[in-house]
């Protein structure tokens, strides 16, 4: 290959890397003092509340959702009676919210769910499955966090090829609670590359 023909080539792969990374949603830090916690989002995030009706009575669900390519990212929280928190363990809890995300995508478990813990003393569960969703192949990965009575949800879904493991860690990993105040601002900033 002549000098020439390297340096044409070595253009063009730096050109197409440029473009690639003009494409992708940079990562933003979104934080909800009202829903404590803070995380990387890849965009802003679409908020939705929803009144969810319970043997215990009505429960308010708050998901904060960016949908990329084929893919969604979504966190959410929900405030439970202390007397459903109190009459089942988490892992009972876990598994019916799981179960719920399975049915979504006519899903089939990886393995059971793993015990996690968050700030090293909040019960947590992650857990992986295959589906299908709009009759496609279908991937969700999600970790289920108690904090007091509050569960919260981070749930990552869609076809596999749309989601890099990279950016699946990332997301996942990036969850953290920050002190709780009722707000009904939502404070999302530009973050730097991780």
């Amino acid at each position: 290959m002549s000098r020439r023909t390297t340096r044409v080539l070595t253009l063009v792969a730096v050109i197409a890397a440029l473009v690639a990374a003009c494409a992708r949603t940079e990562w933003r830090e979104v934080e909800t003092p009202d829903g404590g916690f803070r995380i990387l989002m890849q965009g802003d995030p679409r908020v939705e509340k929803s009144a969810l009706d319970t043997p215990s009575g009505q429960i308010t669900g708050n998901l904060y959702l960016v949908e990329v390519k084929d893919a969604a990212f979504g966190v959410g929280y929900s405030d439970f009676p202390v007397a459903i928190v109190q009459e089942a363990s988490p892992r009972q809890l876990f598994s019916v919210v799981r179960d719920g995300w399975m049915k979504r995508i006519q899903g089939k478990l990886q393995n059971d769910g793993t015990d996690i813990k968050l700030e090293n003393k909040y019960p947590g569960m992650e857990f992986a499955a295959s589906g299908q969703l709009d009759g496609r192949d279908a991937y969700l990965r999600g970790r289920l966090y108690l904090v007091d009575n509050r569960l919260y949800q981070v749930i990552v879904f869609g076809t596999k090829s749309a989601m890099p493991v990279s950016d699946i860690n990332q997301f996942l990993g990036s969850f953290k609670l920050v002190p709780r105040h009722e707000t009904a601002t939502v404070k999302i900033e530009a973050n730097k590359k991780p």
